[in-house]
């Protein structure tokens, strides 16, 4: 998850007017020493909240040994998701909610060293900020603090002092004075448009809203570019032009108003320069959800043409010419920069011209049904090279879960797309190690697969499997058993006992009977999927592999450490060859080499393909991840056993610390790492050998 500023949405052509004494006084409450209070920027959509806090950002970048991070609160799990990638940025570790991670990056913002700045942009649904508690109470996510170089600042419409807290600041961010107004007009639309006196009228009759002065601005800057005879009779071309055809609209002084007809003005425009298809592609952007849109899996030209009413005939040019237009006209923010949502091209729309463009969402199922089609999106979302799609995608996977849960007239099939949709998005939270969060998302989705398929349907069934490996990510395990059982006799009974699905099924079953300790029963399991897996895929296939590696951990602690070390030193030879050093199956094979290593005695050859395995881990994970977690661990015990004691109990109190606040204390996991610890500290410290 990106925490970047988006600083790159800040024009530095414009200043921005009106604001200077806010941003003075924000500015002073960083640098001269934070009040420790919540400071809340509040207003409606338009009133320019956000680039008051860009523009706060921008001149923090400055300071030296200031750090900022911006989050956005529009959707629950994106947001936990962020939360904890601040806890990761801050050296510790991501959790579950409630389990304890607000609390652990409290008291280290508390004790940060330096400036910094955290903004919570888009802080609408104050149920999001509460987190592991409440948030007026300050148990949320978002609390008083101590620290003397940091500030909080949030987002949002809700300027209501009892949501937010006792302590809380608020500061309203209102529609511009009639001076700063025309200002602004001025600076976007230039002197041709017409004198301050007639700036001044068009901002007044623009209720003075930023949002909707921006749009005027553009849209005169735009058409005083066009030689004279390109234009329309009657196109507005100066500031009086434009309030007399906003007059005509009849729609009064009311500023959320104006943006409407300023958005009918522009997209006129855009159809006499010839995009005719503007209007229908804002429908489309608006049929999605609030965050950020990636066109280029979501907008194809040639998925545009088939599936949107009125689009026959798309060609890519005209999409992209269209697109850029209306990034021109600041209908759109075009947000190319790399450290956006994974790192690709996304546009976004402002929440105000969502809701004036907004039309029937099943366009939206319709667009993402043929966006799983792509090669990069058909990427298990497991797999690291599909996670900047997963990462821009979930927002909307996610919020079409919620449409689909409403009805809204959907049909069976549509509603399973947008079931399909977020239980790929739930995958990909859970590869992030968000366990909780996958584990709604696929309860969500479960429920709709019952109401769409009933409960022995193949959707239903593969649902409640990805529930079960969540359950037992969590550590539930006698859960995780019993759905795990009833998901092979399911399979079995409509597939058959050799089919792929009843085959993988079996083979999580006993994976998760080895975890229960029941070594005979795992192994009867394994055997059969690998015999099978053999005939069927052949020595070297993936589902062959992974029920080979799975019986050499079941040889791995029935005792058997020859054959157990030759196994997995097969097993890593060939993942690599085929997927490379870095793959995710090539770092497991090698984590349970070096377990292997360790318990021959082989301290050296362990210790050097445990620090390889953590450094690859770390790569693909961040340290705060139970992946990254259980090798380090194994390079604890490894260096314990080498006599490097110190290092040895450091690293594992890391290692204990992260566990608890991301898996919770009860967690198998967290438990083995506390026992291995209380064992050594039994024993007495020694030095290091």
């Amino acid at each position: 998850m990106t925490l970047v500023a988006p600083v790159g949405e800040r024009d530095p052509r414009y200043a921005l007017r009106g604001r200077e004494y806010l941003i003075d006084e924000l500015l002073g409450q960083c640098l001269e020493g934070g009040d420790g209070r919540l400071h809340v920027l509040h207003g409606m959509s338009g009133c320019g909240k956000t680039a008051v806090a860009l523009e706060l950002a921008f001149r923090l970048r400055t300071v030296p040994g200031c750090r900022t991070w911006w989050v956005d609160a529009r959707h629950s799990a994106m947001f936990t998701a962020s939360m904890h990638a601040l806890a990761r940025h801050l050296g510790l570790a991501s959790e579950e909610v409630g389990g304890g991670v607000a609390d652990a990056l409290w008291e280290r913002l508390e004790s940060f060293e330096g400036r910094w700045l955290l903004v919570i942009d888009n802080a609408e649904d104050l149920r999001v900020l509460d987190g592991p508690g409440r948030l007026a109470a300050g148990t949320g996510w978002l609390r008083p603090h101590r620290c003397p170089g940091g500030m909080v600042v949030a987002l949002t419409r809700l300027g209501v002092q009892q949501m937010w807290g006792a302590t809380a600041v608020l500061h309203p961010v209102r529609p511009l004075t009639p001076q700063h107004a025309a200002q602004v007009l001025l600076d976007r639309a230039g002197h041709k448009a017409g004198s301050v006196d007639a700036a001044r009228r068009l901002a007044t009759r623009l209720g003075a809203l930023p949002l909707a002065l921006c749009l005027a601005g553009s849209y005169l800057a735009e058409v005083n570019e066009m030689p004279a005879v390109f234009r329309n009779a009657g196109t507005p071309s100066d500031f009086c032009s434009y309030q007399r055809a906003l007059d005509e609209c009849g729609t009064g002084l009311n500023p959320a108003l104006a943006v409407a007809d300023a958005w009918q003005l522009s997209v006129d425009l855009l159809h006499q320069m010839g995009l005719v298809r503007a209007r229908l592609l804002l429908t489309v952007l608006a049929a999605f959800g609030s965050a950020a849109i990636p066109y280029t899996l979501l907008l194809r030209p040639s998925t545009v043409s088939a599936v949107v009413t009125g689009c026959a005939g798309l060609e890519g040019k005209e999409l992209w010419h269209t697109l850029r237009a209306l990034a021109a006209l600041g209908l759109v923010d075009t947000l190319d920069s790399p450290d956006k949502p994974g790192g690709l091209p996304c546009v976004q729309l402002h929440p105000l011209i969502r809701d004036i463009a907004r039309a029937d969402t099943h366009v939206a199922v319709t667009l993402i049904e043929q966006a799983l089609a792509l090669d990069e999106v058909r990427l298990p979302p497991e797999d690291p090279q599909s996670w900047p799609i997963w990462q821009a995608l979930s927002p909307h996977a996610l919020e079409l879960l919620q449409f689909a849960e409403a009805g809204n007239h959907l049909s069976p099939r549509q509603r399973n797309v947008c079931a399909d949709a977020a239980e790929l998005a739930a995958r990909y939270l859970q590869a992030q190690g968000l366990f909780a969060q996958a584990r709604k998302e696929f309860e969500r989705v479960l429920v709709i697969r019952h109401e769409t398929g009933g409960a022995q349907h193949l959707d239903t069934i593969t649902t409640r499997h990805n529930l079960a490996q969540v359950l037992q990510d969590l550590g539930d395990l006698s859960e995780a058993e019993t759905t795990r059982t009833q998901v092979w006799g399911m399979l079995v009974e409509v597939q058959g006992e050799e089919h792929p699905d009843a085959l993988t099924a079996r083979h999580e079953l006993g994976r998760l009977l080895h975890d229960r300790g029941r070594l005979a029963e795992a192994e009867t399991h394994l055997r059969a999927v690998f015999e099978a897996r053999l005939r069927i895929d052949g020595p070297e296939g993936a589902c062959t592999l992974a029920a080979r590696h799975e019986l050499a951990r079941v040889f791995h602690d029935r005792g058997d450490l020859h054959a157990a070390r030759q196994e997995f030193a097969a097993l890593t030879a060939i993942r690599r060859h085929r997927l490379g050093v870095d793959h995710p199956s090539t770092a497991t094979a090698r984590h349970n080499h070096a377990c292997v290593l360790h318990d021959m005695g082989r301290l050296e050859e362990a210790r050097s393909e445990s620090q390889q395995v953590l450094q690859t881990r770390e790569r693909l994970y961040g340290s705060a991840h139970p992946k990254s977690l259980a090798t380090a661990h194994l390079l604890a015990v490894v260096l314990h056993a080498l006599s490097a004691t110190t290092e040895a109990g450091n690293m594992l109190r890391e290692v204990c610390d992260i566990s608890v606040r991301l898996l919770g204390a009860d967690h198998p996991q967290t438990r083995r790492y506390a026992d291995t610890l209380k064992s050594w500290e039994e024993l007495g410290g020694s030095s290091d050998g």
